[in-house]
């Protein structure tokens, strides 16, 4: 089989002044120049895929995975990240109803190692999140624990318990931020998140921020900002700032928010109420008047991804979450460029350089 090289870069959010995450070296490759597109599929149907776009053709490509390995991805795939270990490239991808973590060969694609992620009583655990930070894999599960696993022999050597049915993390210089959901306890949601600290491998600090976390982005000061969703009737939605050192809570906007990307000292987040994406500008606290980009025709909105490499901004339509997503790309100024159907209910795009 013709092997295929092409890099990802793993998004550097912070970067310690004793210890750094691992940078995956940028190399000029066939798969340069496009974008990696994790597609969950639909819940106990069997079918998350992986994509490939194209940028210089627009070209799409929705059975990588299952072309190089002959199977496909497993049952809803919900993160993704690349990083490199000892010379080598890598892909993690977390498939939640598998409880599987796939390890790949960048160069290759092909599954190089199959974590699975259950307990003592052969329980799935169910991943959501990962993150790679020196020689570990963090993998956040939703029964309440986050594995740490050697990247030199995928043995867990910790597992550490956190808040209620933890989602996404977010690595901010050397800690890791959780947030635990509780959206299992429907309607006694959680809300706070653990900080762990990724040199000692221990929870230092629990943070209430709202029911029902959800997203997390950091500004360039390492600053965390996340979504508190409410309870989807009587409790709307806000957006809580808390300070990187003292992990206390600075503000809360009370906006109808349900996602967010961030660039260059300005948060885009998508507003319900308006169905349109909008900017927060971390630098002055202010809110831009009017809308960036007007989302009225999308069906289902899901995502906003930002390429790193030319500020264009990739706007996910789930499509009634039954047929192929739609991926809207604008200039970094909201000016609509084109589109690209990938697979079903893509939540996450890597862009190589």
């Amino acid at each position: 089989m013709k092997n295929i090289f092409f890099i990802t870069l793993l998004i550097i959010l912070g970067i310690s002044c004793k210890k750094k995450p691992i940078e995956t070296p940028k190399i000029n490759t066939e798969y340069s120049n496009g974008i990696l597109c994790l597609n969950e599929g639909l819940f106990q149907q069997n079918n998350a895929s992986l994509s490939f776009y194209q940028k210089n053709n627009s070209a799409v490509d929705n059975s990588i995975f299952k072309k190089v390995n002959g199977r496909g991805l497993g049952d809803t795939a919900n993160d993704m990240i690349s990083y490199s270990y000892n010379g080598e490239q890598y892909l993690a991808i977390v498939v939640n109803v598998s409880s599987q973590i796939e390890i790949l060969n960048l160069n290759t694609l092909e599954t190089v190692k199959q974590i699975g992620v259950f307990n003592e009583n052969n329980e799935s655990r169910s991943p959501r999140s990962i993150a790679v930070y020196n020689d570990h894999l963090y993998i956040v599960n939703f029964d309440g624990t986050v594995l740490i696993v050697s990247l030199a022999n995928y043995n867990t050597i910790k597992i550490l318990e956190v808040g209620n049915n933890p989602d996404h993390n977010l690595l901010v210089d050397d800690a890791l931020w959780v947030v635990n959901t509780g959206g299992l306890n429907y309607p006694n949601y959680d809300s706070t998140i653990s900080v762990i600290d990724l040199n000692s491998n221990t929870i230092v600090s629990t943070i209430n921020v709202g029911i029902n976390p959800g997203k997390m982005v950091a500004d360039d000061q390492g600053n965390v900002y996340v979504i508190s969703r409410g309870n989807y009737s009587n409790l709307t939605p806000k957006l809580i700032r808390i300070n990187k050192t003292s992990k206390l809570k600075e503000a809360t906007y009370h906006i109808p928010i349900t996602q967010m990307a961030y660039l260059q000292n300005n948060i885009y987040y998508y507003d319900e109420d308006q169905k349109a994406i909008k900017l927060f500008n971390t630098d002055n606290l202010t809110f831009e008047t009017g809308h960036f980009i007007d989302c009225g025709n999308f069906e289902t909105f899901y995502q906003i991804h930002i390429d790193p490499y030319n500020q264009d901004i990739y706007l996910n339509d789930a499509n009634g979450y039954v047929n192929m997503s739609s991926i809207r790309k604008y200039d970094k100024e909201g000016n609509y460029k084109n589109e690209f159907n990938t697979g079903l209910i893509t939540s996450k795009l890597l862009f190589t350089p």
